[in-house]
């Protein structure tokens, strides 16, 4: 096989970088990405008719999040579930640790964020919140563990972080596809190797 037959077959190497989120006010948009998420805002202009607000937590990425003026009034909810967007289902960040997770959770009841729906996925603990123009927003923690999605319980997080932990494996060894995150990565990580090269998955 020559190699530019070798190359068409397989994807090209890329890797999320981020995402533009249409908006009508950007100004409390600003606000609650900064205040309550912490992004710094590494830059601001007009182009193309838009006015841009570009944010990020990583001084390696110019932006994570461009926020851009001309969003139209009045779009319909989600017609499976209003929590969710429209067009946009959900934006997930990933938090390192539950104690970082609880630290979120008290800056959004302090801040007058509703609802905040604490979920439980087995594979991760995630909390989903809408932003100020009601794009729902989900932050979340791996677990050590593995299981087949979806999967959605209540996260209770009055329980400390032992109970909490133990509850969730109780519930991962009762599921299907249960085993370690790490296993499954490295599964995940041959086919992904394998796509890359251009072999059959």
């Amino acid at each position: 096989m020559s190699t530019t037959a070798s190359t068409a077959q397989r994807p090209p190497r890329l890797r999320f970088s981020h995402f533009g989120l249409s908006v009508r006010d950007v100004r409390p948009m600003e606000r609650f990405y900064c205040d309550v998420l912490g992004f710094t805002v590494t830059d601001r202009g007009n182009a193309l008719g838009f006015e841009l607000v570009f944010l990020s937590r990583n001084p390696d990425d110019h932006h994570q999040i461009v926020l851009a003026t001309g969003k139209p009034a009045n779009i319909p909810p989600n017609t499976v579930n209003p929590m969710f967007g429209p067009s946009i289902n959900q934006i997930s960040f990933w938090l390192d640790g539950l104690s970082e997770l609880r630290l979120l959770h008290r800056k959004l009841v302090d801040t007058g964020v509703t609802p905040i729906t604490p979920i439980d996925h087995g594979l991760a603990w995630s909390l989903y919140f809408p932003d100020p123009e009601g794009n729902n927003l989900e932050a979340f923690v791996d677990t050590p563990w593995y299981i087949q999605q979806p999967f959605a319980e209540p996260l209770d997080l009055s329980l400390d972080d032992d109970a909490l932990v133990k509850r969730t494996h109780e519930l991962c060894r009762c599921s299907k596809g249960y085993r370690s995150y790490a296993d499954w990565r490295a599964e995940i990580a041959a086919k992904m190797a394998a796509r890359a090269s251009g072999l059959a998955i």
